[in-house]
Order: structure tokens, then C-alpha cells, then sequence
């Protein structure tokens, strides 16, 4: 089934949300969501819905094709001084003894780890801390640059 007839599939679903029927209807005729009905979305819209959604777009955009990269992440800390509602793993500071704080060493050891592999990015995610401060990240992404020139960082 393409994108098209997912689509139109989840339209006339009997069951699915009104908000969320005319967040898809948008979709289908080509038209800009709001910053709400994107709201609506994080807060309200399943997995499934969200994939046919962005599938529609993509296959409209670009056809048949899609781009993969192949990468690997560095999570220099579960631990954060925040309590974001959508974070799966982070442990507020107050939890330190569940947590971690990966050295630059460690974070380092973790890029050559993938020194045989094909990659292309490397995503370095994690909790927020206050020493780990721009002037870390920034030796950081030096370092990983330094030791593979041609990969991408993304934070």
C-alpha cells in the first residue's frame, strides 16, 4: 500500500480523533500545520499516524528515494539539571548514583571503537550538566575531527 492510500486509509478511520483528522487532512491537501496542531501532535499522535504522515510527505518531496547514514552515539551523561517530559533516560542530579559522566577519554575511546566500521555520523546526546560547558563540547568535536576528519558531528 503507498503513501497515498495509508493515508487516505487513516482519513477514514471512524475512530481517529477529529484534531487529529484534520492535522492528517492538511497533510493530504498539501497545507502547513500550525504550531498548535504540531503541539497536538507530540502530545496526542501515535507512532503509526505520525509515520504514515511523514511517509505521505517524503514520498511527495522525493518519490521513492531515501537517504540512510549510518552512525553511532556518544552520550556523555544521563544526568541533567532538567526534567524534560520527553527524555526516556535521564536522571535528574538529585539521582547521581543511577547515573553516569563519560570522560573525554572514554567519549574518544568510543569513536576509534568504529575505526573498521563505515560510518558517517557520529550524534552525541545526553543530559545537561554545567561542566559540561561549550568550551568541553568544543574539545570535544576538535578531537573527534581530529582523529576522523570526514565524519559528522551532530549535537
Amino acid at each position: 500500500m503507498d503513501a497515498e492510500k495509508k493515508l487516505t486509509f487513516l482519513l477514514e478511520n471512524k475512530h481517529l480523533d477529529e484534531e487529529l483528522k484534520t492535522i492528517a487532512t492538511k497533510v493530504y491537501q498539501g497545507q502547513r500545520i500550525t504550531q498548535t496542531e504540531g503541539v497536538t501532535l507530540y502530545e496526542r499522535g501515535e507512532l503509526g499516524y505520525l509515520g504514515v504522515l511523514a511517509n505521505f510527505i517524503r514520498e511527495r518531496l522525493h518519490g521513492d528515494k531515501t537517504y540512510f547514514n549510518r552512525n553511532f552515539h556518544i552520550e556523555p551523561t544521563n544526568l541533567c539539571v532538567y526534567d524534560c517530559k520527553f527524555c526516556s533516560y535521564s536522571r535528574l542530579i538529585k539521582q547521581r548514583e543511577d547515573g553516569w559522566e563519560a570522560t573525554m577519554e572514554e567519549m574518544l575511546n568510543q569513536v576509534k571503537s568504529y575505526d573498521n566500521e563505515p560510518v558517517t555520523e557520529v550524534h552525541i546526546v545526553g543530559g545537561v550538566l554545567p561542566q559540561y560547558n561549550m568550551a568541553f563540547y568544543m574539545d570535544l568535536f576538535t578531537a573527534i575531527k581530529r582523529h576522523r576528519p570526514n565524519i559528522h558531528v551532530k549535537a
